[in-house]
């Protein structure tokens, strides 16, 4: 059972949410706290992967995946497909046992994973597959409340563009690296990033401002929500009418309980990952004001997480 990180840790990881790159001195100005405490915490929570800050790439068009699997098979597959580069999150559903796949289209042809390699597995028993058209929200702007209003006002956020499901632009060798660089660990130095990529301190630093702003990649803080009092997730597949979807998915994205929010082509109009405390307060969040103008609502529990935002993990 993951324990709750302390009160300190859990701010620390808020700060690190809002700016993943923020020096400790920032973080440490922002909540009031001694610098020398809370770069001694922020190492440790990264060091020990409790918090792993990264970026993820933006490698285009993805699609959801939904796979019906007979329970003893499940995981076995979740494993097998976790370890693609270009899945993004694998997590197993319960009732009935479903896995959840998000992938990157380019690393695939969809029609021969939906028709041919998923369905050859052991136990498989159906295969749907929707394309994601819009995000109103993922893992990089998960913000679950655990700084003040004050907290959070002396921290400037990372501006990024909204994540795009278009091809990406081609990056030359320079950018590449840098992003390379950035997709082992998130808060790599611009002194390393400029070693890495070739060239001066200030020409990497103008290009890490500039692939940021391009949206080449997002910086993402990954924790276990259990970690954070989030003992619970679920999976939501939300039906509304099309002229309804854009105010459904940024009132559902406005909650800070929600991880996920994108529309995809598919049954459902949108599909959403909410974490909660417990089923009480997934009781609470499935009757707020965004549930107006749906028209039905498919829900299924989170039971285990085999990647996160393109990285292997059992807790993150």
């Amino acid at each position: 059972m993951t324990e709750v990180l302390s009160a300190l840790d859990r701010r620390i990881v808020g700060a690190l949410q809002m700016d993943g790159r923020a020096p400790w001195s920032v973080v440490a100005k922002a909540l009031d706290e001694p610098l020398r405490t809370v770069a001694r915490r922020g190492r440790d929570l990264v060091d020990s992967g409790a918090a792993r800050v990264v970026a993820l790439p933006n490698l285009g068009p993805t699609c959801v995946i939904e796979i019906t699997c007979l329970p003893a098979r499940i995981d076995s597959l979740a494993r097998e497909l976790a370890q693609h580069p270009g899945v993004v999150f694998a997590l197993v559903l319960a009732n009935p046992s479903r896995l959840l796949v998000e992938v990157h289209e380019q690393s695939f042809d969809l029609a021969t994973m939906t028709l041919e390699v998923i369905p050859g597995f052991a136990g498989v028993a159906e295969v749907s597959a929707a394309p994601v058209l819009r995000y109103w929200k993922t893992n990089a702007d998960w913000r679950p409340g655990l700084l003040t209003a004050a907290e959070a006002g002396r921290l400037e956020a990372a501006a990024r563009p909204e994540e795009s499901t278009a091809a990406p632009e081609p990056l030359d060798g320079a950018d590449r690296a840098i992003v390379d660089a950035l997709v082992t660990d998130g808060r790599t130095a611009v002194a390393e990033l400029a070693a890495a990529a070739g060239v001066t301190e200030p020409t990497a630093r103008r290009r890490l401002a500039d692939l940021r702003e391009r949206g080449a990649f997002a910086i993402r803080t990954l924790v276990d929500p259990a970690a954070l009092g989030y003992g619970v997730e679920a999976w939501l597949r939300i039906d509304c009418s099309p002229q309804h979807a854009d105010r459904v998915g940024e009132a559902l994205a406005a909650q800070p309980e929600s991880r996920y929010v994108a529309q995809v082509l598919g049954e459902y109009a949108l599909v959403a990952q909410l974490s909660a405390r417990d089923l009480p307060h997934v009781r609470e969040l499935l009757s707020r004001g965004w549930i107006r103008e749906v028209r039905g609502l498919r829900s299924s529990l989170v039971t285990r997480a085999h990647k996160r935002s393109g990285y292997l993990t059992r807790a993150i």
